[in-house]
């Protein structure tokens, strides 16, 4: 089997949540690349996420010898310190990662400003999902739990502002934590804006990664909102 269409087998199991699946193929990987740093990762998680604590930690401390300041091995290095993990019989996540397919005008990852608290980002996972919230002036991301994650792109706000307040309904999921990437789908239009994509249509159509490539996002920031308008109360209007 030709290494590449392995790689993506391996993240195809991991973002349909088939983490049984995904140690076997990592694991095959690694029988004929044993210094492949993304397939340990991988398989990093894929024990996480089966209850295998031990063996999540020796998959990121090779990590860490192949590679000393790698962050994804050193966060969940932290996590898996601070918190428990139960086998799953199984070998299936109960949260599967979405299958994050780009379409032209309804979905688009973002990449936010003025991150919050680095503990709270920490425990963040790809496919854990989030919320967006809007404010009179800004648009911002935020957990389940209420934990403000960052502030969308100015220029980007203004625009989701306009369709969320006219009744347009979006679902976000974390699709890196370092760097924080956010993905954003549009889940329902308002009747005003039926024939209106929520983005501009030249975004680039991609399959996405594990650790998907950046969009490139040209069009230019809105820089007149103030600290004040920051602080101002949520106002949740999108979907989990």
């Amino acid at each position: 089997m030709h290494p590449p269409l392995q790689a993506k087998q391996a993240i195809d199991a991991a973002l349909t949540g088939n983490w049984k699946e995904a140690v076997k193929i990592n694991l095959l990987i690694l029988k004929h690349q044993p210094h492949d740093i993304e397939s340990l990762n991988r398989l990093g998680r894929a024990f996480m996420e089966t209850g295998h604590k031990s063996k999540a930690e020796n998959a990121y401390k090779k990590v860490l010898r192949l590679d000393k300041f790698n962050p994804i091995a050193t966060r969940n290095l932290v996590h898996l310190k601070t918190s428990r993990f139960n086998r799953l019989a199984t070998g299936a996540s109960s949260h599967p990662l979405p299958m994050f397919l780009e379409e032209p005008g309804v979905t688009k990852t973002v990449q936010p400003i003025r991150p919050g608290d680095a503990k709270v980002i920490s425990r963040l996972h790809p496919g854990d999902p989030v919320r967006v919230v809007v404010r009179q002036h800004n648009v911002v991301a935020i957990t389940t739990a209420n934990e403000y994650l960052a502030r969308f792109p100015d220029d980007l706000a203004s625009r989701l502002r306009t369709f969320i307040q006219a009744g347009n309904t979006y679902s976000a999921f974390i699709r890196s934590v370092d760097p924080l990437k956010i993905f954003v789908r549009e889940t329902s239009r308002a009747a005003k804006y039926q024939s209106t994509p929520s983005f501009p249509l030249t975004e680039k159509l991609t399959y996405a990664a594990f650790t998907p490539p950046e969009l490139i996002h040209e069009e230019k920031p809105d820089v007149s909102a103030t600290e004040e308008q920051e602080e101002e109360t949520f106002l949740p209007l999108a979907e989990e």
